[in-house]
């Protein structure tokens, strides 16, 4: 009867037989591909053919390239302490400064007195400065400058500076004479306090070989000029300005050449200044209370609480998710120049 039946008909169930038999065929290798990529290890490669979709992420894998805290910088509570030294000795100097002020302004300190206390620090700190410069460019293997090219540096700048100032110590006697004490006193504390916030750490702690003269020293120059404003003498007001400026201005290069040459240098000077400090407040006993305990606090309280609470509540984590950062190309090297490699 099969014999009998149209060619077509034929051909029509030949070719239903031969699809039915590539797909008993499809799924037993499909089935057999799968029991055999089952067994295969997903790895973080690019250059191999895997049964997986590109975005695919191995669960038992992920975690295992978790980081945490990899770049956190760890502080220590002395390093801490020590870096805080110079901003106790910023505030030292301000007090410095108000002091010299008081006994100006009391008639208890001559003008002349003070002009030689100037020229004796702007001189110790000169030379000091000259021989750690000329000591640096030895240590490099470099011809050292004379003491003549420093000198003549020296009156190009501070001949001028000077000259300036005593020009216009009577203009400043008359700047702020429509102001009150109320009103000279809250612009100078809050100059002062902008100073002492914004000085140049860096720099003063040598993270830094550049000295940055930036709104710090133009807050202390506002204030120097308010203080020394209620000055009557022209040669008192020059002189507390010129004190102010070593203070302020200058006196944070030799000590950052200090504590570049001697770290124990410069700890024994700054217990110097705090001792000299005290002493000049001691006239006000509750000033030098209130002194020593805002000393503590920065170099004691404030330390202890960054240190304790930056290594108990910083957590950074870095894993697979996390974007990736070439390191043996040419890109790396951009990347490196552009800080993203931090």
């Amino acid at each position: 009867m099969r014999n009998c039946q149209p060619a077509s008909l034929r051909e029509t169930s030949a070719m239903e037989e031969a699809a039915q038999l590539r797909g008993t065929i499809g799924s037993v290798s499909t089935e057999t591909a799968t029991v055999r990529d089952e067994g295969r290890v997903w790895r973080k490669v690019l250059y191999t053919r895997q049964p997986y979709e590109d975005n695919y992420v191995d669960p038992q894998q992920f975690l295992q390239d978790l980081r945490q805290n990899v770049n956190v910088a760890t502080y220590e509570y002395n390093k801490v302490v020590l870096d805080t030294f110079v901003v106790i000795q910023q505030f030292s100097f301000v007090v410095f400064y108000l002091f010299v002020f008081s006994m100006m302004l009391s008639g208890r300190v001559d003008e002349c007195a003070l002009m030689w206390v100037n020229a004796t620090l702007f001189t110790l700190a000169f030379v000091f400065c000259i021989v750690v410069q000329r000591q640096q460019a030895v240590d490099r293997g470099e011809i050292p400058a004379s003491f003549t090219h420093y000198l003549m540096g020296l009156c190009r700048q501070g001949i001028p500076l000077v000259g300036v100032l005593i020009l216009l110590s009577p203009v400043l006697q008359t700047l702020t004479v429509a102001y009150s004490n109320d009103t000279i006193v809250t612009l100078s504390s809050l100059s002062m306090f902008v100073h002492v916030l914004l000085t140049d750490y860096n720099y003063l702690n040598c993270y830094s070989e550049r000295y940055q003269q930036n709104t710090a020293v133009n807050a202390a120059t506002f204030g120097i000029i308010l203080i020394a404003s209620r000055i009557q003498r022209v040669f008192q007001s020059g002189a507390l300005i010129m004190f102010g400026i070593l203070c302020f201005t200058l006196s944070p290069i030799p000590r950052h050449n200090l504590k570049h040459v001697s770290l124990r240098a410069h700890v024994v000077l700054t217990f110097t200044i705090c001792a000299l400090a005290i002493y000049f407040l001691m006239e006000v006993p509750v000033f030098a209370l209130l002194y020593c305990v805002v000393v503590v606090v920065i170099s004691v309280v404030i330390p202890f609480f960054f240190v304790k609470l930056h290594g108990s509540m910083k957590d950074q984590i870095n894993g697979p998710w996390d974007e990736a950062k070439p390191t043996n190309s040419a890109a790396a090297v951009e990347w490196a120049n552009a800080g993203m490699l931090q």
